[in-house]
């Protein structure tokens, strides 16, 4: 993890901090999001393994994720419908 010079105690910006990890460093960070709940691993998108339509696709079904209460009873049928093909 990044090195802050301080002397006691210092309240780091988490903006600050991000900025000062290197990629492995958010790797870490993200996978401990992960161990501790605060984010679903299927919301962990590996950009440069996907191609521009595939993350299209992966956003509109983040925005999806937790709204089914929201939507009509026609598409929430041809959601259930589509996902029983898989």
């Amino acid at each position: 993890m990044p090195d802050f010079d301080y002397d006691g105690y210092v309240d780091i910006d988490v903006d600050d901090f991000i900025r000062a990890c290197n990629s492995r460093e958010i790797d870490e960070v993200i996978d401990e999001l992960v161990k501790g709940g605060y984010i679903k691993s299927s919301q962990v998108i590996h950009e440069s393994q996907m191609t521009i339509p595939e993350q299209i696709f992966q956003e509109a079904l983040q925005k999806l994720d937790g709204k089914w209460n929201q939507l009509t009873k026609e598409e929430e049928e041809i959601i259930t419908i589509i996902s029983k093909r898989f």
